[in-house]
């Protein structure tokens, strides 16, 4: 079996796989600066969008989630 390890990008939507400072594991961010081996998290607030807060987590305390798009509505059911 081979292991691929994905790199954390600028952007990346990540979730913690354990506790970082005050955020629980299963936390979800964006990696808004990368780092040799940590990233720079931003978790935003769910309903504003706002930033609650950053912090830096090491690379393997992260975990890439795929980014889902909402297909066009070409008229269908209209």
């Amino acid at each position: 079996m081979v292991l691929v390890k994905h790199v954390i990008q600028e952007n990346d939507v990540v979730a913690l796989r354990e506790r970082v400072g005050g955020w629980p594991a299963g936390t979800v961010g964006t990696a808004i600066s990368i780092y040799d081996e940590a990233a720079l998290v931003e978790v935003p607030d769910k309903e504003t969008g706002e930033a609650l807060d950053t912090f830096v987590a090491p690379a393997e305390s992260l975990e890439v989630r795929p980014r889902y798009r909402t297909p066009p509505d070409n008229g269908a059911g209209t």
